[in-house]
């Protein structure tokens, strides 16, 4: 075997090592993973990555006739395509799934369920007995390229505000293997068409090496995946130092709190105090409004309806996940700022936390003092919508 001819056997076990390499890093981010199910999506694509170079690795040795395995049952082969195809998918499946929570929390359940199906259902539209490993790109290669371009286009319709040098390195590495998955897999149609033509060595060469572009592009693909997570957590520690900054020069900053429930103000917001982490987020902002706030102040006085809104706003306040602000919005309004946090899980967190609010009890009052609420939720893909969000969330 001529020594070209003996590298490009070696494609896929290069690859395969190259992936495993891949998890053993992500595994070692396990600690930071954790708190982001981005991340661990990722993570779960690349072992899926793995398993499906495994089985490939076997499958190749399926239909080798220079193989001790060949010649390999129809079954045998059929199920193996199926299984490195349905995997493949897989990966590629995962890999959208992480993006899609981590530019709008939404999770997309079935595009994983159909993978192995898919799989099953792909391996069928080839003779798998006589068809090489890679070969096989001609039948999921424009699939992981539309998959690859999807990706591509999530990431660069992000707000400027979210843009950063991670999120830009997928999007391009993305639309790179997208561009090689549906340039193999053309080769490969191509050499069913006109074996001629992708016989000219140029062809040939970029065929022979598909493996090893491909493993070139996915360690920068898991790079920029690394570097995206290590940009969340400089974001989430600037974030919490600027807040802990905010919190000691309360004094100093008299004009940006409201002296009864010692909250930051609407001014705050406007001018973008405490939104640090927010601006380079997705997330909902919440209005909770007192509804009997002018009802409690003509009956028993404006002190006790102001002290009521106090209670609210210390219990909120207290409650709320780190990087999630409260403001006092108006006379009887707060406004919850909750980055990361889609609408429903926004609704049903700010409703617990109302439930925990025990009525006021106020000196030269015979009976306990029960807040009544309404609220509003509204969603934010980035810095540029928290204002419109705001005022969506206020509307009466």
């Amino acid at each position: 075997m001529s020594g070209n001819l003996y590298l490009a056997a070696l494609g896929p076990l290069t690859e395969l090592l190259g992936v495993a390499l891949i998890v053993a890093v992500f595994a070692l981010l396990r600690s930071q993973a954790d708190r982001h199910a981005y991340f661990k999506a990722w993570e779960r694509s690349w072992v899926f990555f793995g398993v499906a170079l495994i089985i490939g690795v076997f499958y190749e040795r399926f239909v080798d006739p220079e193989s001790v395995f060949y010649p390999a049952s129809t079954i045998t082969t059929r199920l193996a395509a199926a299984g490195h195809i349905g995997m493949r998918l897989l990966s590629v499946a995962m890999v959208f799934a992480g993006v899609q929570l981590f530019a709008g929390g939404s999770r997309t359940v079935w595009v994983s369920r159909a993978a192995l199906p898919l799989g099953l259902a792909l391996s069928f539209a080839v003779d798998t007995t006589h068809v090489s490993l890679a070969s096989l790109t001609l039948v999921y290669g424009p699939i992981v390229a539309v998959g690859y371009l999807a990706l591509t286009l999530r990431l660069g319709g992000l707000p400027r505000s979210r843009q950063s040098v991670g999120t830009r390195f997928v999007a391009v590495l993305s639309l790179l293997l997208a561009v090689l998955s549906a340039s193999l897999a053309g080769f490969y149609l191509l050499q069913r068409l006109s074996p001629t033509v992708t016989a000219m060595p140029a062809l040939v060469r970029f065929a022979r090496y598909g493996f090893y572009s491909d493993l070139v592009l996915q360690l920068g693909l898991a790079w920029a995946m690394v570097r995206l997570l290590i940009e969340d957590g400089h974001r989430e520690t600037d974030d919490t130092r600027a807040h802990l900054k905010l919190v000691h020069g309360r004094d100093r900053l008299a004009d940006l709190y409201d002296a009864a429930t010692r909250l930051l103000t609407r001014r705050a917001f406007e001018v973008q105090v405490g939104l640090d982490f927010a601006r380079a987020s997705f997330g909902s902002v919440a209005r909770l409004q007192l509804a009997n706030y002018d009802r409690i102040a003509g009956e028993l006085g404006p002190d006790v309806s102001e002290a009521l809104l106090a209670h609210i706003a210390g219990v909120l306040d207290s409650s709320v996940r780190t990087h999630d602000r409260v403001y006092r919005w108006g006379q009887n309004e707060l406004l919850i700022v909750m980055p990361r946090a889609v609408q429903r899980v926004a609704r049903a967190r700010i409703e617990f936390l109302i439930g925990r609010v025990a009525p006021l009890a106020t000196p030269g009052v015979r009976d306990a003092v029960r807040g009544e609420f309404a609220l509003d939720v509204a969603a934010f893909q980035g810095g540029e919508e928290l204002a419109e969000a705001a005022r969506v969330a206020s509307r009466t």
